[in-house]
């Protein structure tokens, strides 16, 4: 296995810095903070150098820049620093750092909390004791930073957190809201999925409901919801509590241990109990690779910062995962009635455009379904029998697509793969061309890669990470049923890449504007006189489509939702036209195979429109 961090300068131990007074010799480097999270980590799960090998990747400098040390002998025995050879040809340098490669099973994971995830399995592997740091049936911070409010807090929030606090002067009268969020976190009942399971142990009762709990006769047999909430995630320490230590173990030395007291006491009584349970080792590894000293300026307390306003929130947990939750798009959220939608429609009929799809013109499949083994159809996908026929249908129009566009040596990914369905069959059709499958959904991509194996595929490569995190070079990019604005951000990567794209969007009324994705696309539809609001609402018609042979179906409606679906990915490949693609606009060959059966293909530059 392979571990790629960032770094910035390797600087010699003479050059002092922090590393003033240090009785070994060590070696300083300069580097962002997701790498010295992942340091601190490495460390403390004393994981084998020869198993797991840091490769430093040197990148520019941004304005936040930890020195941190590392003994001289680690550093020459596990590291690899790229300015002193050539960059390895590695698919972990495709994406953002933090990345881990894992050749034995050609899998890429990057983000912060999945590379921290790949080392504590791997610690744990080799220490089964230490099994409870990935939490209850090892889904601590599995899910994506999209879907999960704990991912996203220790992947994104609390690195935000710590450079601000690293950035506060003089002049500054505001703390990080995070700092507030986790305080009120931590003052919430205790929630858990085995919660009574956990009650009997803790308490020796034998319960197994709610009402049994109440019934308890005494108040020592009853479980204190509060203060047994010790931890992040609740009554056990996980690896959410190491992640998040480390970062406000700095946070700590800038705003000073008194303060943290006065201003979040529930916040600095579960930091000394993360340092306690494991005799302080975590807190002295933090003090290991990151030693204060006087020239260490980021890293100086800061006088005066009683000051400094905390927000604390009256409600707020982490507890709470639904995406739904996440509120994602804030006030853009609307409700709609017929007949403003039909005012709506008759703004979208003065744009000058032709609105529409086309019928799938393929007259018959480039392969044929009997020479294609079980594990690279749908069947071996494990679906329901009564989905395998539409899903045959939904991949057969990307697929004829895909093999009309490719060439040998030709690079595909499958953007937001799943368990694979698309991207293993291309890769058996097309054996000379390499798939990569994007996925960030750990247990998806499990079952893929049991499919890869059982084929002996050899084309295949594992990215597991968000879309944002992927940066390779590419030739076609393919998605199916990619949701709301990933499709948008899909078709972004190809643009970049002046790839060409088979794309069948999906969940069309959850667009919403993030920073490098806003709508409309295309400048035709925004010089037009519909506003954000009521493009969103046409957004939100497009997934009012039902199965037009259902009798519950509002059929008028469902063509309605047809249309706006068109109005949608109109919008989309004019975006694309604008950049140099043609773009055919068509429906899947059997449309009744999904509601969401329409089709962008687009071709970067002169190509087989036919």
């Amino acid at each position: 296995m392979k571990l790629y961090l960032k770094y910035y300068r390797l600087l010699p131990s003479t050059e002092g810095g922090c590393v003033t007074g240090a009785q070994h010799s060590v070696r300083a480097l300069d580097v962002p903070l997701e790498s010295y999270i992942v340091l601190v980590l490495y460390r403390y799960l004393e994981l084998n150098p020869t198993d797991v090998v840091v490769h430093f990747v040197q990148c520019k400098a941004t304005t936040n820049v930890l020195r941190i040390v590392l003994p001289t002998s680690s550093v020459e025995a596990s590291a690899f620093f790229t300015d002193a050879a050539p960059l390895p040809d590695d698919p972990a340098l495709f994406c953002q750092l933090p990345s881990i490669a894992i050749e034995r099973i050609n899998t890429i994971v990057s983000g912060l909390c999945g590379v921290c995830r790949r080392l504590t399995k791997q610690h744990v592997a080799a220490t089964k004791s230490s099994a409870g740091l990935l939490g209850f049936k090892g889904n601590t911070l599995v899910a994506p930073a999209d879907a999960s409010l704990w991912t996203k807090f220790c992947e994104l929030d609390m690195v935000r957190c710590v450079e601000e606090v690293l950035k506060l002067g003089v002049n500054d009268s505001q703390l990080p809201a995070e700092i507030g969020q986790l305080e009120s976190h931590l003052v919430q009942p205790l929630k858990s999925h085995n919660i009574y399971k956990l009650i009997n142990l803790v308490n020796n009762v034998r319960i197994s409901s709610e009402e049994e709990h109440r019934k308890l006769a005494s108040a020592e047999q009853q479980f204190d919801f509060h203060a047994n909430h010790k931890f992040a995630e609740g009554y056990e320490k996980t690896l959410a509590d190491l992640m998040l230590y480390i970062c406000f173990e700095l946070v700590e030395r800038r705003l000073t241990n008194a303060l943290l007291r006065a201003k979040v006491p529930n916040l600095s009584g579960w930091m000394e109990r993360v340092a306690k349970h494991d005799e302080g080792r975590l807190h002295r590894m933090c003090n290991e690779v990151l030693p204060t000293a006087q020239n260490c300026s980021l890293l100086t307390a800061l006088s005066g910062c009683d000051a400094l306003v905390l927000e604390i929130p009256q409600e707020f947990s982490l507890y709470k995962s639904d995406t739904k939750k996440l509120n994602l798009k804030g006030d853009q959220v609307l409700t709609t009635n017929q007949a403003e939608v039909l005012d709506i429609l008759r703004k979208v009929d003065r744009i000058p455009t032709d609105i529409g799809s086309a019928v799938n013109d393929w007259e018959a499949n480039r392969f044929e379904w009997d020479t294609v083994p079980v594990e690279a159809r749908p069947e071996g996908g494990k679906l329901p029998p009564a989905r395998i026929l539409r899903k045959r249908h939904q991949l057969e129009s990307l697929v004829n697509e895909v093999m009309r566009l490719a060439t040998d040596g030709a690079i595909i990914v499958d953007f937001c793969s799943g368990t694979g369905h698309l991207g293993i069959l291309l890769a058996h059709l097309l054996p000379r061309c390499t798939v990569y499958l994007l996925e960030n959904k750990e247990e998806s991509q499990q079952r893929a890669m049991e499919r890869v194996e059982r084929l002996a595929l050899h084309n295949v490569v594992f990215f597991q990470c968000n879309l944002d995190y992927f940066t390779a070079r590419f030739d076609i990019g393919v998605s199916l049923h990619a949701c709301g604005v990933a499709t948008d951000i899909v078709l972004e990567k190809c643009f970049a890449h002046r790839a060409h794209f088979v794309s069948c969007p999906c969940c069309y009324g959850k667009l919403y504007n993030i920073e490098h994705v806003t709508y409309p696309r295309s400048r035709l539809f925004r010089e037009s006189e519909l506003a954000l609001k009521e493009y969103f609402c046409v957004a939100h018609c497009a997934d009012q489509t039902h199965d037009l042979a259902s009798d519950r179906t509002n059929v008028a409606k469902a063509h309605q939702g047809f249309y706006c679906m068109d109005v949608i990915d109109r919008d989309r490949a004019l975006r694309a036209e604008e950049l140099g693609y043609k773009v055919l606009r068509k429906r899947l060959k059997d449309e009744s195979c999904t509601p969401k059966n329409r089709l962008l293909v687009g071709i970067y530059g002169e190509g087989d429109m036919r």
